[in-house]
């Protein structure tokens, strides 16, 4: 009897490996970051929109080699449009045909381009300067960031780098990203700069700036803002724990959103498109999402492993990468967020009526594991077609459990679906499902 239940166990848990494994492999099909081919294999470092439809993208194929390809169908497919060496690394368009970069040849240049990136023209290059960032606000009038010793410095133009002045030391570093918002401020541009993961803030057209203390330590990884004052960093601490904060007041103060209770994964590239949807990349396979202002955060999942880089063009069309590329076109569908609210360990499995139901936007899910378990919830159609994966494959210890999901980025209908809870204790090589009937009014 022993013996048999013992080869009992170890079948249900070969089969339930079965099971995991095809649910792995069908995950992705559910995924609203859907994964797409670029003609050159490599990183890519940086993406551009100037419209829904047309797009930049620099690709790293191999040291000091870099390929600029371009889009006119939304990133559906690209087109290479420029290959030599590194002369075109960094990027910036301000319309269909004008556009700037930054790179390297031997020496370092500043390029221009007014055929839509298919030839350049060198309009400086320097031995001394380091370019390590820049930015235009208008095709005319731009900064750059660089470092010439012993100091960083900033250069302005206002000729489309024909000329280049050096207007003060400091506020940098190298790489550095520069924004500068296009509206002027009592007749200034203020703008921030990030380098060596320190943030410093300008008022004065680039001028002065000034260090912003964001008390919390560790270095910025990067930065969002939506106008002078409100915006949004990720910091990656000395330790462990991703932290994303808030300011409203351009940086005086600083409000932290979201502690990240897993030390493995960084949290990377930020992007918010207004004052609710923000997005966050991964160096997982999901990307973070918060749709009411970075108060909550949830997940989104997406076919690749590895989504560091991210870039939003606006609430829908957005693209996350590594050495793969993923794509969204709906915001990236809903966002679910699991919490733990309470550990006291419960008698049994028990999976909970969601509320609000029916429901037009988000609902709550609760549900209750006595040990610890490999859980998924899975959200399917009166048909018993599986819609979406709320959590797959997650391991989760014993434990009361709330899951928000919001459907409000989904192709959904209006109608009845059923949620299944599946789980499978590790111990014994049980496994145990639940399923409840949900209402969803769009």
């Amino acid at each position: 009897m022993n013996v048999f239940s013992k080869y009992k166990s170890l079948f249900i848990s070969f089969l339930y490996l079965l099971i995991l494994q095809f649910t792995f492999i069908t995950e992705n099909c559910f995924s609203q970051w859907y994964q797409i081919n670029l003609p050159v294999s490599g990183s890519v470092v940086q993406m551009q929109f100037i419209n829904p439809n047309t797009g930049w993208a620099t690709v790293e194929q191999s040291t000091f080699q870099y390929t600029l390809i371009r889009t006119t169908n939304q990133g559906t497919n690209w087109n290479i449009i420029y290959s030599d060496a590194a002369d075109v690394i960094n990027i910036q368009f301000i319309d269909d045909t004008l556009g700037y970069a930054m790179g390297y040849n031997g020496n370092n240049i500043l390029l221009k381009t007014t055929n839509s990136g298919y030839n350049w023209t060198i309009m400086q290059s320097s031995e001394s300067y380091v370019y390590s960032g820049f930015y235009f606000v208008n095709k005319d009038t731009g900064w750059v960031n660089a470092f010439y010793f012993p100091s960083d410095v900033t250069l302005m133009t206002t000729d489309g780098f024909q000329t280049l002045q050096q207007i003060s030391t400091g506020g940098g570093g190298t790489p550095a990203t520069l924004y500068f918002f296009k509206e002027k401020y009592n007749g200034e541009y203020c703008g921030y700069i990030l380098g060596a993961g320190i943030l410093n803030r300008t008022t004065n057209s680039g001028y002065n700036w000034q260090q912003i203390n964001v008390g919390t330590p560790g270095n910025i990884n990067s930065f969002s803002f939506i106008n002078k004052d409100t915006g949004w960093i990720v910091i990656a601490p000395f330790s462990n724990n991703n932290r994303i904060l808030k300011t409203s007041n351009g940086g005086i103060n600083w409000i932290s959103q979201y502690l990240d209770p897993q030390p493995s994964g960084r949290a990377t590239n930020i992007s918010a498109v207004n004052s609710d949807k923000i997005w966050c990349g991964r160096s997982q396979n999901y990307i973070m999402a918060s749709d009411d202002s970075g108060i909550n955060w949830g997940k989104q999942i997406s076919q690749i492993t590895d989504n560091s880089g991210l870039y939003m063009y606006d609430t829908s069309l957005g693209f996350a990468w590594s050495h793969e590329v993923v794509r969204t076109t709906n915001g990236g569908g809903p966002i679910t967020s699991i919490n733990k609210i309470s550990n006291e360990i419960p008698n049994k499995f028990i999976l909970k009526q969601n509320y609000p139901n029916p429901f037009n936007s988000s609902t709550v899910i609760e549900f209750e594991i006595p040990k610890s378990s490999n859980i998924s919830l899975i959200l399917y159609d009166i048909l018993g077609k599986e819609v979406l994966k709320i959590i797959y494959l997650k391991e989760l210890k014993s434990g009361i459990y709330k899951v928000i999901i919001n459907l409000e980025n989904n192709n959904l209908s209006s109608g009845i679906y059923f949620y299944r809870l599946t789980a499978f204790e590790k111990e014994n090589g049980k496994l145990y499902q639940l399923t409840k009937k949900l209402v969803y009014n769009k």
